[in-house]
């Protein structure tokens, strides 16, 4: 590597440092500034996030676990081969990110956060909650969404096919397109007068 690439990396490194260690316990963090930052190697256990913004962000290789991420603005950050253990997004931004891209096993949780054109294809989620988002064009492909709590959330555009919703809860949600021949239902809530829109798929004459 040259001179000028080791500075570079450096200063990369150093302005990670400010706010981090490589291992963090405990700790909150407040309006830290990391906008296309990348950040590699680092580890967070229980700590909590409160307006930070990570914008843009390439998370490689980090670990997260029992943390809360508080009115945080993730959009268009990448999660590429990170643990995330129990995380919990309130009231934040985290669109268009692709969480296939984290490590597995995965659990998160999102409370009245903005997830538009995200993805979760094949993900194994089993009671993760979406509650009072916004979840609008996000693929749900394939994901195994068992016992999750979807209520109160605006799914418009949103992709279920192949989709395990056994037990899961979409009362109170609105816009969802969910064909019942191509995606599992077995004891899912849903409530009126949306649940309509599940006959959609079906070749049948409503009156």
């Amino acid at each position: 590597m040259t001179l000028c690439g080791l500075n570079e990396l450096e200063e990369i490194r150093g302005s990670q440092l400010v706010y981090f260690d490589n291992y963090n316990e405990g700790l909150e963090f407040n309006n830290k500034q990391l906008k296309d930052e990348e950040l590699i190697n680092f580890e967070f256990y229980g700590c909590r996030f409160i307006k930070c913004n990570f914008t843009g962000v390439i998370f490689k290789k980090c670990r997260f676990e029992d943390c809360i991420f508080i009115e945080c603005n993730l959009s268009l950050a990448s999660p590429k081969f990170c643990s995330f253990i129990d995380v919990d997004f309130k009231n934040c931004k985290a669109i268009g990110i692709n969480w296939s891209e984290a490590a597995t096993p995965i659990s998160i949780n999102f409370y009245s956060s903005t997830i538009n054109s995200s993805s979760f294809f094949g993900l194994n989620l089993t009671q993760i909650i979406i509650s009072d988002c916004s979840a609008k064009e996000v693929n749900f492909t394939e994901a195994n969404l068992t016992k999750g709590n979807f209520s109160a959330t605006n799914f418009l555009n949103s992709r279920f096919s192949k989709t395990n919703l056994t037990q899961s809860d979409f009362r109170n949600s609105i816009n969802y397109s969910i064909n019942p021949e191509y995606n599992l239902l077995k004891q899912t809530r849903f409530s009126t007068p949306e649940v309509i829109s599940l006959l959609s798929g079906l070749d049948i004459i409503l009156d």
